[in-house]
């Protein structure tokens, strides 16, 4: 019996250490709204203090069994009087008592005060405050000005404690009127330090050892800016952050979507032609963490324009011996994609560059025409200047001029199954390239070739291409030489 006794003495014990009861004050409050200020303080000090109140009841809830309270969860309509919040946390019979607040009057750093007055064991109360001074110093990375007890610096007793029966302080976290301890008052991840060294020196203080959750891991995003048809939207991705639990995602500054439980967000309500920025904030309970790249820029894409007006050219050439006409043409805006017609049919289609050398079927002293369409999925436009004709050159005196170095150039095997080797005949002590095509003038590969990756043969490789008829050009010394190529 005595054994289940001491059980018994022993749990109930350890329950009542574990089953703290604290009471978190955030000092003054709105009345109706934010212009009905009873205590004149100003918006930093009293959203500072309510925002670092609620980060350390949520580390506290979501790590511990202690039983937390606020005097007030609300900016407007959050005004209580000191008595008042004393007499709250007598009624909720609370273990520990803390008052937040922020300085003003032109100083720097934190400083914390406690009650003597009417106490009978004022230890409690100074080792309280010590320590809430110690982890607001190094986990804020405050000037640490003072830790003492209120009436013997201000010349008065602080009602918020005097009144309390709790062990209490109060903690001044920073200046309100000093730029630098401003900036951090108001920055949200310093207030996750301030939240956590509050949290800390009450685990410290009550000898606990319940542990605070790890703040999400880093994490990049991306935007791109994209169309689906003719509607335009940004899609943002971003990387897995380590213990988040939700992403909410900020649009020009202000939060937009949030609790998004994957890692992409696409936002569909935007207007085509317009900048949007974007950052993403991982949490988890009180605790968040921003992507690590910043805030990302993009404006939206005119997914429902059609092509814009251009022009196009044709150049009667040579390639090597062979005839040919050079079709080039200006950009057009919008378009993915341009087809090209030779004498009113389709010739080659879905060219993405601005030309096009037709070889294929040419012959000296015929006329041909074409035409230059560009497309995209909304409609299509042909070149400005109308359908163009040029009448193809001879290129017999070329031939004759180079008849002794083409002679040399072969091409073995020739049927072959898209692997060959070129064979110039001599070592290149100059530049020179070699460009394929296929029959319809549409350009499939292209190498640069020099004394430091070639000597008399280069291997080419297009049997990732069909079966059919190709022509190969090369270019030495401002020199063109044609050959047919047979692919199998």
């Amino acid at each position: 019996m005595k054994k289940i006794t001491f059980i018994l003495g022993l749990f109930l014990v350890t329950l009542g250490i574990n089953a703290q009861i604290i009471v978190i004050d955030p000092g003054h409050g709105y009345g109706a709204s934010t212009s009905n200020n009873p205590d004149g303080r100003t918006a930093t000090e009293i959203e500072t203090s309510l925002a670092v109140g609620q980060k350390t009841k949520a580390l506290i809830d979501g790590s511990c069994t202690w039983t937390t309270y606020l005097t007030r969860t609300t900016n407007v309509n959050g005004w209580i009087s000191v008595n008042q919040r004393a007499l709250m946390s007598d009624n909720w019979n609370a273990d520990r008592f803390l008052s937040i607040h922020c300085n003003a009057g032109g100083g720097t750093g934190t400083e914390t005060f406690y009650c003597t007055a009417d106490d009978t064991n004022t230890a409690p109360d100074i080792a309280f405050a010590q320590k809430i001074q110690a982890d607001m110093v190094t986990h804020g990375v405050w000037n640490n000005r003072r830790c003492v007890e209120d009436n013997s610096f201000l010349g008065y007793h602080l009602g918020v404690l005097r009144y309390s029966s709790a062990t209490a302080c109060l903690n001044e976290i920073g200046f309100v009127d000093t730029t630098s301890d401003a900036n951090k008052l108001n920055s949200d991840s310093w207030r996750d330090n301030f939240a956590l060294a509050y949290f800390n020196a009450l685990k410290s203080n009550l000898n606990l050892t319940c542990s605070a959750a790890s703040a999400p891991g880093s994490f990049i995003l991306t935007l791109t800016p994209e169309c689906v048809g003719t509607a335009t939207r940004n899609r943002l991705n971003w990387t897995a952050s380590a213990n988040a639990t939700g992403y909410d995602i900020y649009r020009n500054g202000a939060l937009y979507a949030s609790n998004i439980a994957g890692t992409q967000y696409l936002n569909t309500a935007v207007t085509a032609g317009t900048a949007y920025t974007y950052y993403v904030k991982a949490k988890n309970g009180s605790l968040a963490t921003n992507n690590s790249n910043g805030t990302l820029s993009a404006t939206t894409l005119n997914c429902s324009a059609t092509p814009g007006s251009f022009t196009a050219t044709l150049t009667a050439t040579c390639s090597g011996s062979q005839s040919a006409i050079n079709v080039t043409w200006t950009t057009s805006s919008n378009a993915t994609a341009y087809d090209i017609y030779r004498n009113g049919n389709l010739y080659a289609s879905d060219l993405t560059g601005n030309s096009f050398l037709n070889t294929y079927l040419i012959t000296a002293g015929t006329s041909y025409t074409y035409y230059v369409k560009a497309k995209n999925a909304n409609g299509s436009l042909n070149n400005s200047n109308g359908t163009l004709s040029k009448t193809a050159i001879s290129c017999s005196a070329r031939m004759a001029n180079s008849t002794s170095f083409e002679s040399e150039i072969k091409l073995f095997p020739n049927p072959n199954n898209g692997k060959f080797t070129l064979s110039l005949g001599k070592q290149i002590e100059t530049s020179a390239n070699y460009k394929v095509y296929d029959v319809t003038g549409k350009l499939i590969q292209y190498k640069e070739l020099n004394s430091s990756n070639i000597n008399s043969e280069a291997e080419v490789d297009i049997s990732n291409f069909s079966a059919g008829i190709y022509m190969i050009n090369i270019t030495i010394d401002n020199q063109e030489f044609s050959k047919k190529i047979i692919k199998n």
